[in-house]
């Protein structure tokens, strides 16, 4: 809260009192509050020097010429954040309750990020059983979405936000999905490029090929899903943090189609009629500081497993909302409604 205060000037404050606190955060933007803390305004150095152009006296209260209709969101996602900030040209969103309290502050500045000591994982070792019989002879990776296949389409994206130390972990067809890797992207995937299974290593065990290569962080991403997650920012944020790991949810909801029954001590206390559930669950897009890996010595892991070990080592995993495109082709139900989008 103390950060936040920062960002918090009283309505009934002075310009000249406005002044002197946005001079010394260097934000150059305060959020005008109520006696109940409720943010009713913004206030920039650009207002203020509007206000004294206009003549209005440094002695006048902030409300008189705060932005009662400023940008804020009301969900924890620093993408649509960042689409804010972008839509309206500005460098910080505040991020409020329903109350209308400051609950966390999202400045563009804190999510550039140095990407060379990050790599980026993508796991492709899957056999597709749900997806058969595409995936019979053509591995889930190589399924064309669009005008290139899955795999491509994500790799496109990590390499147009510059991340260039790109892996991709393979088991089932590897042969096939190198061959073709190798022949676009000759420049940037070479052999040490591809962590081929010999056996199944569970849904993260390749991860662990990469603890000891020098890097700090680890993008990892599965190869069936395709989102618009900007990388960079989450590096950002996630290097921000300081946690051990930040691991990306998306926001969903489950229609249930009976009434729920409610039971304590014996007894029926009430009825929720065909109720709607909202839960978060993984995107299948983590990112992991190698040090919290280091004394893991498992050779096969299933993501959630090492998710549950680094919590029970104590270290911190944060997680990042994610608003936007998330898209699951995991199945061939999945798969052929995203075709209806994208074509292929």
């Amino acid at each position: 809260m103390n950060e936040l205060m920062k960002f918090m000037i009283n309505e009934e404050s002075t310009i000249f009192d406005a002044l002197s606190k946005i001079n010394k955060t260097g934000r150059q933007i305060l959020f005008t509050v109520n006696k109940k803390n409720h943010v009713t305004g913004s206030l920039t150095d650009g207002d203020i020097r509007r206000a004294i152009l206009k003549s209005i006296h440094l002695e006048s209260k902030v409300k008189l010429i705060s932005n009662k209709k400023f940008i804020y969101i009301s969900t924890d996602s620093y993408t649509l954040a960042k689409k804010e900030m972008i839509k309206n040209h500005v460098r910080i969103v505040p991020l409020l309750t329903k109350e209308m309290r400051l609950k966390k502050i999202f400045c563009y500045d804190d999510f550039s990020s140095d990407i060379s000591d990050c790599a980026v994982l993508i796991f492709a070792g899957g056999m597709g059983k749900r997806m058969r019989p595409l995936t019979l002879k053509t591995p889930k990776p190589l399924l064309s979405i669009g005008r290139n296949s899955i795999i491509e389409s994500i790799i496109d994206k990590f390499l147009s936000e510059g991340f260039n130390n790109i892996f991709i972990s393979l088991n089932y067809k590897s042969d096939l999905i190198k061959k073709r890797l190798m022949k676009k992207y000759k420049n940037i995937l070479d052999d040490s490029s591809f962590l081929i299974e010999k056996k199944p290593l569970g849904t993260a065990g390749s991860l662990l090929c990469l603890k000891e290569g020098g890097f700090t962080h680890i993008i990892t991403h599965n190869a069936d899903i395709i989102t618009d997650i900007d990388y960079g920012m989450l590096l950002g944020a996630h290097r921000k943090s300081k946690d051990s790991a930040t691991v990306v949810l998306t926001e969903h909801q489950l229609k249930i189609e009976y009434g729920l029954a409610n039971i304590k001590q014996g007894k029926i206390t009430s009825i929720r009629e065909k109720p709607t559930i909202n839960f978060f669950a993984m995107s299948g897009v983590n990112i992991f500081r190698t040090d919290a890996l280091k004394n893991l010595k498992k050779i096969r892991i299933d993501m959630n497993e090492l998710i549950e070990y680094l919590i029970e080592k104590k270290k911190i995993v944060g997680f990042s909302i994610h608003g936007g495109l998330w898209y699951d082709i995991g199945s061939l139900e999945n798969y052929l409604k995203a075709k209806e989008i994208y074509g292929g």
